[in-house]
């Protein structure tokens, strides 16, 4: 959903679904930013104050 993140607005996939706690919380973050009409992206997602607790940069490149 990191490269399509038109998607997270008609998904009907909730992060309570996802296995991952990671991915819960990952999840939850882009949907807030997507409702604030901010884009999602690397750059975005690597302004989170938390961002060590999602595996940090080099983890959310890999999920690209």
């Amino acid at each position: 959903m990191m490269k399509a993140e038109y998607l997270l607005k008609d998904t009907v996939v909730q992060p309570e679904q996802l296995e991952s706690t990671r991915h819960q919380e990952l999840m939850r973050r882009m949907v807030e930013l997507k409702r604030a009409g901010k884009n999602i992206d690397l750059i975005t997602l690597t302004t989170l104050p938390d961002l060590e607790s999602f595996g940090g940069m080099y983890y959310l490149s890999e999920l690209l």
